[in-house]
């Protein structure tokens, strides 16, 4: 396994990854009950999230024989929406637009209750200093393996070297207990996030080095080609 610099070429590849990796979240199982249309959001908007990656966003893939299994993707600046692809911050591509006309549609009757998700986590999005993980996916047969880790490790070592905290969120106890492993802390648990829904916790972990001077400020790959 090598941990290496996201490509666009990737991004269909990358979205599969995390479409089969949330197939059983607790939140996007009640938000979309439908095993076929829970892959939606991940096949359509991660995909396209992907292609128009920019800074202040930036992401790294785990590779085995050629093949993604895994992706981490960072915003490394604070203040910034993940969840909004016309953030202030961004250039607005039409790709998004069309992207999020398509899941509007294909979603069909599960929309109501997708949208409401995406709202909720914009709401609940920590905005704080620092360095935010948006996505952290291994393939389902190669969890536990430590490629999770290894990719985490990946960019909390960058953070690190840049002085730079990390924030999260997730909605499993199991990754809250991974994510301690690895230094953060629950800074707050949202027991609904939206009506009904399962909790959402975010988590933070502390700047842990003083910035260097040939510290680089975004993890490699921050605007791919």
């Amino acid at each position: 396994m090598r941990i290496t610099d996201f490509r666009p070429r990737q991004s269909k590849e990358a979205a599969e990854v995390a479409a089969d990796a949330f197939a059983d979240d607790p939140l996007w199982t009640y938000t979309v009950p439908d095993a076929g249309r829970r892959r939606l959001p991940h096949l359509i908007m991660l995909r396209t999230g992907l292609r128009i990656l920019r800074p202040p966003q930036a992401a790294r893939v785990a590779l085995h024989d050629g093949r993604v299994i895994g992706l981490a993707t960072w915003t490394t600046a604070g203040s910034e929406d993940p969840y909004d692809p016309f953030a202030p911050t961004r250039r607005v591509d039409p790709r998004a637009t069309r992207a999020t006309r398509s899941l509007v549609r294909r979603a069909a009757s599960d929309w109501p209750r997708l949208s409401a998700l995406y709202a909720t986590l914009a709401q609940s999005y920590p905005n704080d200093p620092g360095w935010f993980l948006g996505t952290l996916v291994v393939r389902p047969e190669r969890q536990g393996t430590g490629v999770g880790s290894a990719l985490l490790r990946d960019g909390l070592a960058q953070a690190d070297a840049a002085g730079q905290p990390v924030s999260l969120q997730t909605s499993t106890t199991e990754n809250v207990e991974f994510y301690r492993r690895h230094g953060f802390e629950v800074t707050r648990t949202f027991a609904e996030l939206y009506p009904g829904s399962p909790p959402l916790w975010n988590m933070r972990r502390p700047a842990s080095a003083q910035v260097t001077r040939d510290a680089p400020s975004a993890p490699r790959g921050a605007t791919p080609s």
